[in-house]
């Protein structure tokens, strides 16, 4: 199993990784939101991290999505149903 698979497999095991819970934020409060907590978890050197976006209408899921793109430090991203753990 590669190093980024078993980070993967942790993190769906429960591991305690630093993780941001966006449940009713609106979208832009939401970006804000997670530019701080990937700046924090980059500064904390974690190599993975949990964001909650919950169900609801997949507003908050697509800009989470589209903006872990942007990030230089996010090495990939898988979805967990209504979440989403990102490697660095």
């Amino acid at each position: 199993m590669k190093n980024d698979e078993l980070k993967f497999f942790a993190a769906q095991l429960g591991a305690q990784i630093p993780t941001l819970d966006l449940h009713g934020f609106y979208p832009s409060d939401a970006l804000d939101k997670l530019d701080i907590f990937i700046y924090q978890c980059i500064e904390k050197n974690a190599d993975s991290a949990r964001i909650i976006y919950g169900g609801g209408t997949g507003k908050l899921r697509e800009i989470v999505l589209a903006k872990l793109k942007e990030y230089k430090v996010v090495t990939k991203f898988q979805e967990e149903g209504g979440s989403v753990v990102v490697l660095f």
